[in-house]
């Protein structure tokens, strides 16, 4: 996902769930796609790219159980502060809440 209007598509057609650490967006798609944003907010550079790289290996971990679909990843400051595990638990927690988990 690169284009500016399928993020804004997704934001306002999507599912969305808050979670501890980061937000998900979802919308039903034929193929699976996977974004994941980190703001300022987050912290200096080291700390965003730590964020996106800890959302890309839970997405990985998690993948084969997921239904097709879009999916946008959004962290939050609070993510740095979280162990890998707690974030684990809270990303299967909100992909079931959001009723993509097969």
């Amino acid at each position: 996902m690169n284009d500016a209007g399928e993020f804004s598509r997704l934001y306002k057609e999507g599912k969305k769930w808050h979670c501890e650490g980061f937000i998900i967006y979802y919308q039903a798609h034929f193929c699976n796609k996977m974004a994941v944003v980190a703001s300022k907010k987050v912290g200096k550079a080291v700390l965003r790219n730590r964020a996106k790289r800890l959302l890309r290996e839970l997405f990985r971990k998690v993948e084969k159980e997921l239904i097709q679909g879009k999916y946008v990843f959004i962290a939050k400051d609070e993510i740095n502060e979280l162990s890998f595990h707690k974030l684990e638990k809270n990303i299967k927690w909100g992909l079931k809440k959001l009723q993509c988990l097969r």
